[in-house]
């Protein structure tokens, strides 16, 4: 493998380790259309995919960097078969991506723009159903067919995909059939290897292809996303994200934030350190003098008297009746403990005072 002026196998496991959800390895080694997919498809199928990429990556690398033993391979491969197989993974892999696509287009359209009462049941929004989703159907399945040495003209699909457009004038939605309709005839009349290097995409593209498909979460979120809440009323994502950041739970998480960034500026994150130590009561001493009733500034005399009071009133021989001996005795076993923890801190800080 020419690793010395290639692209890095250990790089490539890195950037799929902190960014496989968005094919940020792939786009390391500019194989922009699977990393598209993969970014669509949240991993490949909610990080599926990226099970299978942690084995598949040095084939990938050998591709890339044009390993003489890997083309070797591929070449012979191409001489045993005309045609290349699409294989379960990649066949699962395109019905995935171009029924993301498909949806995401049909809930991006703002229905409310072409509808009296804002609702999807219009011959507007079904005529664009019909217009706009098979074209993204086809371009999902269009993607996966030509990542690597795969390749294939987006004509069939494209002509498959809108077969079933008049469905969607019905309202049936059937982006599923859609998809399976596309990416049977890609693989059928379509398919077939790449068998010269493929021509580097220009990365101005690939940012506008992103920053399109980012505009279309966008769009459904301002247009079409709702909730709905307890009393089973539905209402719009951003009417209730508006709501949220006017909400008194907002307003003091964000004073909570002030307050904090307050404190660090003046007492620093040293200080910030010591003060989230302290309201761990990793030694328990808070939570031992709660017990007793007790604060900080009891003396030894205070806590003693306290421990005497409070195992008078909750020894177990004094609360027999109805059944309340054994919460007695867990009131006494703790009362027990706080006074021995508290004694015993209380002397070593008097030693350590002393010395």
């Amino acid at each position: 493998m020419a690793s010395n002026k290639g692209k890095r196998l250990w790089l490539a496991y890195l950037f799929l380790l902190f960014g496989g959800f968005f094919g940020l390895h792939q786009f390391y080694l500019g194989r922009y259309r699977h990393a598209f997919a993969l970014c669509a498809s949240f991993g490949g199928y909610f990080g599926i995919g990226l099970i299978r990429e942690l084995w598949r990556l040095p084939e990938y690398i050998a591709e890339v960097n044009r390993d003489p033993d890997y083309l070797a391979k591929l070449i012979e491969k191409m001489r045993h078969k005309s045609k290349p197989s699409f294989g379960i993974v990649r066949y699962f892999a395109s019905i995935v991506v171009a029924d993301i696509l498909g949806y995401l287009v049909m809930g991006a359209i703002p229905h409310e723009w072409f509808s009296v009462d804002g609702s999807n049941d219009n011959i507007i929004s079904r005529l664009l159903n019909s217009i706009l989703v098979p074209a993204a159907v086809a371009i999902g399945v269009h993607t996966v067919g030509n990542v690597g040495h795969y390749c294939g003209s987006i004509r069939f699909p494209l002509m498959a995909a809108y077969i079933t457009a008049p469905l969607y004038l019905f309202n049936l939605n059937p982006v599923f059939i859609t998809s399976l309709f596309a990416t049977l005839t890609f693989t059928r009349y379509s398919l077939q290897w790449r068998r010269t290097p493929q021509k580097s995409t220009s990365k101005w593209l690939v940012a506008l292809a992103m920053f399109a498909y980012l505009l279309l979460w966008i769009s459904w979120f301002y247009f079409n996303c709702t909730v709905t809440d307890k009393n089973d009323e539905i209402i719009k994502c951003r009417v209730a994200v508006r709501n949220f950041f006017n909400s008194p739970a907002w307003l003091e998480f964000r004073m909570v934030v002030r307050n904090l960034w307050d404190f660090i500026l003046t007492k620093g994150i040293s200080g910030l350190w010591n003060e989230i130590v302290e309201a761990l009561d990793p030694q328990g001493e808070k939570n031992a003098l709660r017990i007793l009733g007790l604060n900080e500034t009891s003396t030894q005399d205070d806590i003693t008297a306290m421990y005497r009071k409070l195992a008078r009133q909750w020894h177990p021989d004094k609360n027999r009746i109805d059944g309340d001996e054994r919460i007695a005795q867990e009131k006494f076993m703790a009362i027990q403990e706080a006074y021995n923890l508290l004694s015993s801190m209380r002397q070593k800080r008097f030693r350590k005072q002393s010395t």
